[in-house]
């Protein structure tokens, strides 16, 4: 390569300039598969740790007191009282109310996660019940359900 002439006069200033751009011309595209992998890497993690796992029903207490399906309507009334910004307390303890251990977990597997408010994310039904009511709602929702979960 032959030696120019820079502005400043310096023909290795130039021939150092044109090394860098040339060494900078092979990084770019490692620096974009770097990118690109440590992108997959970071959302694969987030859909990894954020997927909802089934409780499993405790035989050492009480089988449940409603059924597959009457979970499945619970959990869907649930669901349907999320607002986009509100809840519906009256329902949800409602729902809630009588329940024993293994039914709760019952409706707490038919819930799974679903969109909370506007800004809550994808919750499982704990996770929403602490995010949508203060803790004198939990209180009382822990006491409709035999002072258990919450």
């Amino acid at each position: 390569m032959k030696p120019t002439k820079s502005k400043l006069g310096n023909p290795v200033a130039a021939v150092a300039g044109a090394k860098a751009i040339e060494q900078a011309s092979t990084a770019l595209p490692f620096l974009i598969k770097l990118g690109a992998l440590i992108t997959v890497g970071v959302v694969g993690y987030k859909m990894y740790t954020n997927r909802f796992i089934k409780l499993k029903e405790n035989s050492a207490y009480a089988p449940a007191n409603v059924s597959y399906a009457q979970a499945k309507g619970k959990a869907d009334s649930i669901g349907r009282s999320i607002g986009l910004i509100s809840n519906d307390f009256q329902n949800v303890s409602k729902q809630l109310s009588g329940l024993n251990y293994n039914g709760f977990i019952r409706v707490y597997n038919e819930f799974g996660h679903q969109r909370g408010t506007l800004l809550g994310g994808d919750l499982n039904l704990i996770e929403w019940l602490q995010n949508q009511f203060n803790s004198y709602q939990m209180q009382q929702l822990s006491f409709l359900l035999g002072g258990a979960f919450f």
